[in-house]
């Protein structure tokens, strides 16, 4: 009876912070995805070049990795809500200087801006304290779902506010009204128990050195393609980044209270909930960059489809009832398969999608067929990955779990945009070659089968989540299962 009261009265002041994690993963979408279709216009308006656009976009991805290497972790020590308050008001002043800026330098200081709001690992790390087992399953599948929804609808977006001839900084007023709404979802969430958070002292070196190797990671790989491989910038920036990520490693090893500790966790499901994260990063751009430059090839070469940039956007709807009936299978496979079967399935699915974007692509509608069973399958396996990290996480370090999430995400999705942007060159012609388009999706089947062949043997058949408040004080309540 004591532990069902103490459950009941820490889940009911749960909601306002599920909805604040819910609106974060609509905002992280928007922000990311609206621009995109507003690239040309953004660069004709303000004078871009193309690789100032680069640095517009990618200083988001750099100002969250550098937040989540800090910010995350402070969040697990001193508590989520006094953090979170303090990028909400950094990323409404981003958006406003966004929205603003006249020139690149304070376009670049306002993406950084918003990219440092990484709300999500701080969402999880206010949640996590009062979340049951059933309830953190619960909210894994709806965030994945909701993300996947919005992704497309940020896409179109985008287009509509191209159509309509809007000026492209109503999307910094948009993404402004919803950290708006975020501020007050989180004045009015419940600061994370004392008891609940880490007793540490914050490892500076540490973070910041997670903050270092990943962003000279990501500047070597964005700025490779564009300025060479062997350029000084980009090999400087691996040279940073190998040194630094050297020293972290030993320093992490060394470390009393390290940045990333597994102790007390499921490591193994971590780990796999990790690469089901990976997994998508890593093809997914095959879906977001190379069909729609598929799409747009003009008819004359004898494959493409002449499609403007927006028409090449609206095949992304096929994600909404994609993501609806994904998060059915996906909810019904966890409960009564377990993970490892929805991941070989979903995933062994996705090989056959990827097969048929390579060899059969000679319709439109095709297109918006693969979309959806894109949807279905291999943001499955995304959505497993989630459920499986969220219960991993300990109620100490459980922004810093969802927080290396994030950077797992940044980093594949960057090494697989740089590979494709290599590889995605127009041919004598002026085209890009079929081949090329039929080799990047056979190469992303042959990543996901050896995904599938690793979760086949090591993904748990059962999901472990032994820091819900229902389990705190009688572990024997969730089922474990074999692994």
């Amino acid at each position: 009876m004591t532990q069902t009261i103490s459950v009941e009265s820490r889940t009911d002041r749960s909601t306002p912070i599920i909805a604040l994690l819910l609106l974060s993963g609509v905002t992280l979408d928007i922000q990311y995805g609206i621009l995109a279709p507003l690239i040309g216009v953004i660069a004709t308006e303000s004078g871009l070049t193309g690789s100032e656009i680069g640095w517009v976009l990618n200083a988001m991805m750099i100002g969250s990795v550098i937040s989540v290497s800090l910010t995350a972790r402070m969040g697990d020590i001193f508590g989520h809500r006094r953090v979170l308050l303090a990028l909400i008001v950094l990323a409404l002043a981003g958006c406003a200087l966004g929205a603003t800026a006249n020139g690149f330098w304070p376009l670049v200081a306002g993406r950084f801006l918003m990219g440092l709001a990484t709300t999500i690992p701080l969402s999880w790390g206010l949640l996590r304290p009062r979340g049951t087992a059933r309830q953190i399953r619960q909210v894994s599948l709806v965030l994945s779902t909701v993300m996947a929804v919005f992704g497309p609808l940020a896409l179109s977006a985008g287009g509509l506010i191209v159509g309509l001839g809007l000026p492209w900084q109503t999307v910094f007023w948009l993404t402004f009204a919803l950290y708006a709404v975020m501020l007050v979802l989180a004045l009015i969430s419940p600061e994370t128990p004392v008891a609940a958070r880490a007793v540490a002292q914050l490892d500076w070196f540490g973070a910041l050195g997670l903050g270092v190797w990943v962003t000279a990671l990501l500047i070597g790989i964005a700025e490779g393609p564009g300025q060479g491989w062997t350029s000084p910038l980009v090999l400087g920036a691996f040279i940073v980044c190998a040194v630094t990520l050297a020293a972290w490693i030993i320093q992490q090893r060394r470390a009393q209270e390290p940045l990333v500790s597994f102790r007390n966790m499921d490591i193994r499901q971590a780990v796999i909930g990790y690469s089901g994260i990976l997994l998508i990063s890593l093809v997914g751009q095959g879906i977001f960059i190379v069909l729609p430059a598929l799409l747009q090839t003009p008819a004359s070469s004898g494959y493409g489809h002449g499609l403007s940039a927006l028409e090449s956007t609206y095949a992304y709807l096929a994600m909404i009832p994609g993501a609806a009936l994904g998060y059915l299978w996906t909810r019904w496979g966890l409960r009564r398969l377990g993970p490892r079967i929805v991941l070989v399935v979903s995933g062994g699915a996705g090989i056959f999608v990827f097969l048929g974007l390579a060899l059969v692509h000679d319709q439109v509608w095709l297109s918006w067929m693969w979309v959806f069973l894109y949807t279905l399958t291999i943001v499955s396996c995304l959505t497993t990955g989630y459920t499986l990290v969220a219960a991993a996480g300990r109620q100490d370090n459980m922004a810093t779990t969802i927080g290396m999430q994030t950077i797992i995400q940044f980093v594949g999705a960057m090494i697989a945009v740089a590979i494709i942007l290599n590889v995605l060159v127009p041919g004598p012609d002026g085209f890009i070659p079929e081949a090329t388009f039929a080799g990047i999706y056979i190469a992303s089947a042959v990543i996901i089968a050896f995904f599938v062949i690793v979760w086949a043997v090591l993904a748990p058949k059962r999901i472990t989540d032994l820091h819900a408040v229902d389990t705190e004080t009688d572990p024997t309540k969730v089922h474990v299962g074999s692994h």
